[in-house]
C-alpha cells in the first residue's frame, strides 16, 4: 500500500490527497480494483463491437 501511495506522490499527486488516502485504505483498494477492470471492459466492448 505504501508503494502505491509513494508512486502516486512521485507522479505529482498532492501530498494532502495522499494523506487522505492513507487514512482510508479501503477506498484505495476499491479504486485500484475499479481501475484494474477498466482495460478489460474496454477490450470486451471493442471485441463485441468488431463482431457485431
Amino acid at each position: 500500500m505504501d508503494r502505491v501511495l509513494s508512486f502516486l506522490l512521485t507522479i505529482g499527486m498532492p501530498s494532502r490527497l495522499i494523506d487522505g488516502l492513507r487514512q482510508r485504505p479501503f477506498l484505495v483498494i476499491l479504486l485500484l480494483g475499479i481501475l484494474a477492470w477498466v482495460p478489460v471492459l474496454l477490450l470486451v466492448w471493442l471485441f463485441l463491437r468488431l463482431l457485431g
